[in-house]
């Protein structure tokens, strides 16, 4: 049987280097619309939701034809889709970050079929020279199995992976996840997926070759602005 997964994409008003930047429009297209699209071509994905509190966005997601599911404030983008989809009937949620527009889709999709019989899943790519020495680049150790051991902000000794910040949870797990304490590994290297990791879970990775660029000040997306401008 074919399952049914849901991808949520967790959006917020009120980001700390970048306020407002879901709704950052100098491409013709708020941010969040481009996460909204990727996550609609890829093959696995059956719904795309848009989990906020803001009515701001909310009425930008509507305007270019996106579900919008209104929560209640959140310290994180986990809970709030927990919140956001604990009525909803599916197999598979997908966590996608709305800004990082320049995403391949078949990413989502090798990370779906890569969770199998796990509870949780996420992708890694190579490292780039550049972020190595890098701290605001998590990097992931793959097990031989092909499930993670280790997410750092350090690089370790041996060989690591660049993690990407997209998940994929069973529905049951994913609620069970917020109820579960933030361990001493989580607070310490600021990485939530630490929490699955010392309580003993198992984390399917998806190594892909795509290396997208993430959103997380103006100068990151004026970047972005000037590499879609040939094209706009």
């Amino acid at each position: 049987m074919q399952k049914r997964v849901i991808a949520v994409i967790p959006a917020r008003l009120d980001s700390t280097r970048f306020p407002a930047k879901m709704i950052a429009d100098e491409t013709g297209k708020p941010l969040v619309q481009y996460a909204w699209e990727i996550a609609h071509n890829a093959k696995s994905i059956d719904a795309v939701l848009v989990a906020t509190d803001s009515p701001e966005i909310a009425a930008r997601v509507e305007a270019f034809g996106g579900e919008v599911v209104m929560t209640g404030e959140h310290p994180n983008g986990t809970s709030r889709i927990a919140e956001a989809v604990a009525d909803i009937p599916c197999d598979l949620i997908v966590n996608m970050q709305g800004d990082e527009p320049e995403l391949d889709p078949a990413v989502i999709d090798a990370t779906v079929e890569a969770i199998g019989e796990h509870q949780m899943g996420t992708a890694c790519c190579a490292l780039r020279n550049d972020e190595i020495e890098n701290e605001n680049v998590v990097k992931v150790i793959v097990g031989d199995d092909g499930t993670a051991v280790d997410f750092v902000r350090t690089m370790p000794e041996g060989k690591a992976a660049r993690h990407l910040g997209l998940y994929v949870y069973t529905p049951a797990f994913l609620q069970q996840f917020i109820l579960m304490t933030a361990t001493e590994h989580e607070v310490a290297r600021r990485l939530e997926q630490m929490r699955a990791i010392d309580n003993g879970y198992t984390i399917a990775i998806a190594k892909v070759d795509s290396q997208p660029s993430g959103i997380d000040t103006p100068e990151q997306y004026a970047d972005f602005v000037s590499r879609l401008s040939p094209i706009l």
